[in-house]
Protein backbone atom coordinates (compact mmCIF):
# COMPACT_ATOMS: atom_id res chain seq x y z
CA UNK A 1 0.00 0.00 0.00
CA UNK A 2 2.93 2.35 0.41
CA UNK A 3 4.74 1.50 -2.27
CA UNK A 4 1.04 2.20 -4.09
CA UNK A 5 0.88 5.66 -2.48
CA UNK A 6 4.31 6.84 -3.17
CA UNK A 7 3.75 5.78 -6.75
CA UNK A 8 0.79 7.97 -7.26
CA UNK A 9 2.40 11.12 -5.32
CA UNK A 10 5.37 10.91 -7.93
CA UNK A 11 3.00 11.06 -10.94
CA UNK A 12 1.17 13.82 -9.51
CA UNK A 13 4.03 15.39 -8.44
CA UNK A 14 5.36 15.64 -12.00
CA UNK A 15 1.97 16.84 -13.17
CA UNK A 16 1.15 19.47 -10.75
CA UNK A 17 2.49 22.33 -9.39
CA UNK A 18 -0.26 22.99 -7.01
CA UNK A 19 0.25 19.52 -5.45
CA UNK A 20 4.42 20.46 -4.99
CA UNK A 21 3.21 23.65 -3.30
CA UNK A 22 0.83 21.97 -1.00
CA UNK A 23 2.90 19.39 -0.05
CA UNK A 24 6.03 21.74 0.60
CA UNK A 25 4.10 23.96 3.06
CA UNK A 26 2.35 20.72 5.13
CA UNK A 27 5.00 18.00 4.45
CA UNK A 28 8.25 19.31 4.80
CA UNK A 29 9.92 16.25 6.67
CA UNK A 30 8.61 13.91 4.23
CA UNK A 31 9.66 16.33 1.22
CA UNK A 32 12.65 18.19 2.28
CA UNK A 33 14.22 17.90 -0.98
CA UNK A 34 12.15 20.66 -2.03
CA UNK A 35 14.42 23.44 -1.95
CA UNK A 36 16.17 24.15 -5.29
CA UNK A 37 14.94 25.17 -8.70
CA UNK A 38 16.64 22.55 -9.65
CA UNK A 39 14.17 20.03 -7.89
CA UNK A 40 11.37 19.87 -10.85
CA UNK A 41 11.74 21.36 -14.57
CA UNK A 42 7.82 22.74 -14.21
CA UNK A 43 7.49 26.20 -14.69
CA UNK A 44 5.16 28.16 -12.28
CA UNK A 45 1.70 29.12 -13.39
CA UNK A 46 1.65 32.61 -11.50
CA UNK A 47 5.21 33.14 -12.28
CA UNK A 48 4.85 32.97 -15.79
CA UNK A 49 1.89 35.08 -15.48
CA UNK A 50 3.89 37.36 -14.06
CA UNK A 51 6.46 38.08 -16.13
CA UNK A 52 4.37 37.80 -19.33
CA UNK A 53 2.51 40.94 -17.84
CA UNK A 54 5.46 42.60 -17.15
CA UNK A 55 6.56 42.00 -20.81
CA UNK A 56 3.09 43.31 -22.08
CA UNK A 57 2.88 46.38 -19.74
CA UNK A 58 6.35 47.15 -18.24
CA UNK A 59 9.00 46.50 -21.50
CA UNK A 60 9.67 48.58 -24.50
CA UNK A 61 10.97 47.16 -28.09
CA UNK A 62 15.22 47.36 -27.86
CA UNK A 63 15.35 46.96 -23.78
CA UNK A 64 17.99 45.77 -21.24
CA UNK A 65 16.29 43.68 -18.72
CA UNK A 66 18.27 42.20 -15.54
CA UNK A 67 16.33 39.23 -13.61
CA UNK A 68 16.90 38.78 -10.43
CA UNK A 69 16.57 35.00 -9.83
CA UNK A 70 16.23 33.50 -13.12
CA UNK A 71 16.23 30.25 -11.59
CA UNK A 72 15.45 28.01 -14.52
CA UNK A 73 15.31 30.77 -16.99
CA UNK A 74 11.81 30.82 -18.63
CA UNK A 75 11.56 34.29 -17.46
CA UNK A 76 14.49 35.20 -20.00
CA UNK A 77 12.87 33.19 -22.91
CA UNK A 78 9.32 35.03 -22.06
CA UNK A 79 10.68 38.57 -22.19
CA UNK A 80 12.78 38.23 -25.32
CA UNK A 81 9.47 38.91 -27.33
CA UNK A 82 9.74 42.26 -26.24
CA UNK A 83 13.23 42.92 -25.34
CA UNK A 84 17.17 43.50 -27.35
CA UNK A 85 19.41 42.31 -24.10
CA UNK A 86 18.35 40.16 -21.26
CA UNK A 87 20.85 39.33 -18.44
CA UNK A 88 20.10 37.36 -14.90
CA UNK A 89 21.63 36.65 -11.56
CA UNK A 90 20.63 33.64 -9.59
CA UNK A 91 22.56 32.22 -6.15
CA UNK A 92 21.87 28.70 -7.34
CA UNK A 93 24.95 27.80 -9.16
CA UNK A 94 23.63 24.44 -10.45
CA UNK A 95 21.10 26.80 -11.82
CA UNK A 96 23.38 28.98 -13.83
CA UNK A 97 25.18 26.18 -15.22
CA UNK A 98 22.09 24.53 -16.37
CA UNK A 99 20.79 27.33 -17.85
CA UNK A 100 23.89 28.24 -19.76
CA UNK A 101 23.92 24.42 -21.15
CA UNK A 102 20.00 25.27 -21.88
CA UNK A 103 19.33 28.77 -22.65
CA UNK A 104 20.19 29.10 -26.35
CA UNK A 105 18.79 32.68 -27.21
CA UNK A 106 20.86 35.30 -29.10
CA UNK A 107 19.20 37.92 -26.47
CA UNK A 108 20.52 36.55 -23.54
CA UNK A 109 23.65 37.86 -23.23
CA UNK A 110 24.72 37.46 -19.60
CA UNK A 111 24.04 35.01 -16.54
CA UNK A 112 26.01 35.44 -13.50
CA UNK A 113 26.31 34.49 -9.94
CA UNK A 114 24.85 36.56 -7.40
CA UNK A 115 25.71 36.15 -3.28
CA UNK A 116 22.67 37.02 -1.80
CA UNK A 117 23.78 40.64 -1.18
CA UNK A 118 25.18 42.87 -4.02
CA UNK A 119 24.26 42.93 -7.57
CA UNK A 120 27.45 42.64 -9.74
CA UNK A 121 26.12 45.58 -12.08
CA UNK A 122 26.76 49.13 -12.07
CA UNK A 123 24.31 51.92 -11.53
CA UNK A 124 21.58 52.37 -14.22
CA UNK A 125 22.86 49.02 -15.93
CA UNK A 126 19.87 47.64 -17.41
CA UNK A 127 16.35 49.65 -18.61
CA UNK A 128 13.87 47.01 -16.36
CA UNK A 129 14.94 44.95 -13.54
CA UNK A 130 12.68 41.98 -12.38
CA UNK A 131 12.52 39.93 -9.35
CA UNK A 132 9.54 37.50 -9.56
CA UNK A 133 8.87 34.91 -6.48
CA UNK A 134 12.07 36.01 -5.10
CA UNK A 135 12.00 38.94 -2.18
CA UNK A 136 10.33 36.74 0.12
CA UNK A 137 13.36 34.60 0.53
CA UNK A 138 15.91 37.43 1.31
CA UNK A 139 16.69 38.36 4.38
CA UNK A 140 17.76 42.05 3.81
CA UNK A 141 14.69 42.81 1.04
CA UNK A 142 15.09 46.49 1.75
CA UNK A 143 18.96 46.25 0.94
CA UNK A 144 17.75 44.30 -2.33
CA UNK A 145 14.96 46.93 -3.41
CA UNK A 146 17.48 49.88 -3.10
CA UNK A 147 19.89 48.23 -5.08
CA UNK A 148 17.72 47.19 -7.96
CA UNK A 149 16.62 50.64 -8.25
CA UNK A 150 19.88 51.57 -8.33
CA UNK A 151 20.61 49.58 -10.97
CA UNK A 152 17.28 50.55 -13.04
CA UNK A 153 17.04 53.42 -15.72
CA UNK A 154 13.43 53.54 -15.83
CA UNK A 155 11.79 50.73 -13.72
CA UNK A 156 11.88 47.88 -10.88
CA UNK A 157 9.28 45.52 -11.27
CA UNK A 158 8.64 43.01 -8.32
CA UNK A 159 5.95 39.75 -8.18
CA UNK A 160 5.27 38.42 -4.36
CA UNK A 161 2.66 36.20 -2.58
CA UNK A 162 0.19 37.67 -1.56
CA UNK A 163 -0.02 36.89 2.32
CA UNK A 164 -3.39 35.14 2.70
CA UNK A 165 -4.61 33.15 5.51
CA UNK A 166 -5.07 29.93 4.16
CA UNK A 167 -0.77 30.25 3.42
CA UNK A 168 -0.26 31.39 7.36
CA UNK A 169 0.48 30.13 10.36
CA UNK A 170 -1.14 31.67 13.81
CA UNK A 171 1.80 33.25 14.62
CA UNK A 172 1.89 35.35 10.97
CA UNK A 173 4.94 33.16 9.62
CA UNK A 174 4.71 31.37 6.19
CA UNK A 175 3.30 28.12 6.07
CA UNK A 176 6.25 27.79 3.09
CA UNK A 177 8.95 26.97 5.14
CA UNK A 178 11.30 28.64 1.77
CA UNK A 179 9.66 31.55 2.69
CA UNK A 180 11.46 34.02 4.97
CA UNK A 181 7.80 36.24 5.55
CA UNK A 182 5.42 37.45 3.04
CA UNK A 183 3.25 40.59 3.03
CA UNK A 184 -0.23 41.61 2.46
CA UNK A 185 -0.50 44.55 0.11
CA UNK A 186 -1.08 46.87 3.06
CA UNK A 187 2.48 45.88 4.49
CA UNK A 188 4.49 45.91 1.26
CA UNK A 189 2.70 49.63 0.39
CA UNK A 190 4.20 50.50 3.92
CA UNK A 191 7.30 49.16 2.99
CA UNK A 192 7.29 51.46 -0.92
CA UNK A 193 6.43 54.19 1.10
CA UNK A 194 9.51 53.58 3.58
CA UNK A 195 12.13 53.82 0.55
CA UNK A 196 10.57 56.76 -0.70
CA UNK A 197 9.60 56.03 -4.39
CA UNK A 198 7.32 56.12 -7.13
CA UNK A 199 4.85 53.27 -7.61
CA UNK A 200 1.80 51.39 -8.98
CA UNK A 201 0.04 48.50 -8.09
CA UNK A 202 -1.29 45.05 -10.25
CA UNK A 203 -2.32 42.24 -9.14
CA UNK A 204 -2.83 38.27 -10.16
CA UNK A 205 -6.01 37.07 -9.20
CA UNK A 206 -6.91 33.27 -9.38
CA UNK A 207 -6.06 29.54 -8.45
CA UNK A 208 -2.32 28.38 -8.04
CA UNK A 209 -2.94 26.95 -11.36
CA UNK A 210 -4.51 29.69 -12.85
CA UNK A 211 -5.86 30.90 -15.25
CA UNK A 212 -5.21 34.86 -13.68
CA UNK A 213 -6.71 37.67 -14.26
CA UNK A 214 -4.92 40.71 -13.93
CA UNK A 215 -6.39 43.92 -12.04
CA UNK A 216 -5.11 47.15 -10.73
CA UNK A 217 -7.16 46.41 -7.21
CA UNK A 218 -6.82 43.61 -4.43
CA UNK A 219 -9.41 40.66 -4.50
CA UNK A 220 -9.93 37.97 -2.04
CA UNK A 221 -8.35 35.33 -5.04
CA UNK A 222 -4.93 37.55 -5.30
CA UNK A 223 -2.42 35.51 -5.54
CA UNK A 224 0.51 38.21 -6.80
CA UNK A 225 1.08 41.07 -5.47
CA UNK A 226 2.96 43.15 -8.04
CA UNK A 227 4.68 46.65 -7.44
CA UNK A 228 6.07 48.73 -10.68
CA UNK A 229 8.42 50.68 -9.19
CA UNK A 230 9.66 53.66 -11.42
CA UNK A 231 13.79 54.93 -11.18
CA UNK A 232 13.59 57.68 -14.25
CA UNK A 233 13.72 61.14 -13.02
CA UNK A 234 10.75 61.51 -15.94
Amino acid sequence: MTICCNKVIEIAWKHSVGLRIWLAIHCRPVFSRLYSVMDTEAEVPVQVAAYRLITEWYLQPGDSVLDVGFGLGYSLKIMAAKADRLAGIEIDRKAIARARRSLNHPKIVDLRHYNGYVIPYEARSFDVVTCVDVIEHVPDYLRLMRDMCKVARRAVVISTPNRRPEYTKPDGSPRNPWHLREWSCDEFDAILRQIGVKYEWNFLNGPWEGPFEVSRQITETTMALIPAIYTSAD
